[in-house]
């Protein structure tokens, strides 16, 4: 290795405080001047009193605990440490990540912390939901930003799973088109809104479910300004997502801070009787809200539409018949 010039040291003393000193692991002026030595680098107690007041200078946090040997450590860093470990536990439980590509992205956010909390976070995650195979989603992430940014449609294949696990297109390998809004991340699944020219209304699609994904050189249709997009979010994975439609429910009043606290303050809500209120709400009509709507045990009807009901009461029905085989 050859002699490390002046301009060099400081980035190598930057990096060294970087990766092995926090507030419980301090590097004295001696350590320091030993790494330096060892790196070939001129330096001398005098040396990193002055490169280290350079860096401070330029605007990095590097507290100084004044001792015969001053010992320093880096303060305030781009991620607190408990900040990197609550991305790295979402990373971990991602249902839409590859094995490979969780390790990667959480080794990066590990990279702006020392080497100390960077090995007690990595003791501490638990990888769940390895179910993914396949980096798609990545590619179609990409896309899905290039063609929002651009203000263009693209194209894609849907695919569900068979019960053994087989990938079968949807709708006989239907091409759809969308014009793509934004994206959102719910229930630890990544899924794009955008609207739909066949459906003619804005709907919602699992990223990771894409294939064969490609912008459009067809210009978006543009949202329409009086539409709420963070209003349809909400909706849309309140009750995780399904068709959204347009409902009434009846409930019982001890329920009116549930239903508020599920559906918004702003809720179109209105009597029915003493003990009875309407609630008019839109949600995405799926099993999860089924059993949203069961656990209150008849305290929560659903009065319109019919075909609402209907679909309620068979998924019940087909609940009973299936736990008795």
């Amino acid at each position: 290795m050859g002699t490390i010039r002046n301009k060099q040291r400081l980035l190598h003393l930057y990096q060294f405080l970087l990766e092995n000193t926090d507030e419980e692991h301090q590097a004295t002026t001696k350590d320091i001047v030993q790494f330096l030595q060892q790196e070939d680098a001129n330096a001398s107690r005098k040396t990193v009193k002055d490169d280290i007041e350079v860096l401070i200078e330029e605007g990095l946090d590097i507290v100084t605990t004044k001792s015969y040997y001053n010992s320093y450590f880096i303060g305030e860093r781009v991620f607190e440490v408990s900040e990197v470990k609550l991305l790295v536990d979402m990373i971990s439980a991602s249902k839409s990540l590859t094995r490979e590509r969780k390790e990667r992205l959480i080794e990066k956010f590990l990279q702006t912390q020392s080497k100390y909390q960077a090995e007690a976070i990595r003791e501490t995650a638990h990888f769940t939901n390895e179910r993914v195979d396949s980096e798609q989603v990545y590619y179609n992430i990409y896309m899905i930003m290039d063609a929002m940014l651009r203000h263009k449609k693209i194209e894609f294949l849907y695919y569900d799973n068979s019960p053994s696990g087989e990938r079968i297109l949807k709708n006989n390998g239907e091409v759809y088109i969308l014009s793509p809004y934004c994206t959102a991340y719910s229930d630890n699944r990544y899924y794009v809104m955008g609207y739909s020219d066949k459906r003619m209304q804005i709907v919602c699609f699992r990223i990771d479910r894409m294939l064969r994904a490609s912008v459009l050189e067809e210009d978006a249709v543009e949202m329409d300004e009086s539409f709420e997009l963070d209003g349809y979010v909400d909706r849309m994975f309140s009750m995780y997502v399904g068709n959204e439609q347009e409902i009434i429910l009846e409930c019982d009043n001890d329920l009116m801070r549930v239903i508020k606290d599920t559906f918004g303050k702003d809720t179109d809500i209105w009597k029915s009787t003493t003990e009875r209120f309407y609630v008019k709400t839109h949600v995405s009509v799926s099993p999860a809200f089924w059993g949203w709507v069961f656990q209150f045990g008849g305290r929560v009807r659903i009065i319109s539409p019919v075909s609402v009901q209907n679909e309620y009461m068979e998924f019940m029905r087909a609940s009973v018949r299936n736990a008795k085989k």
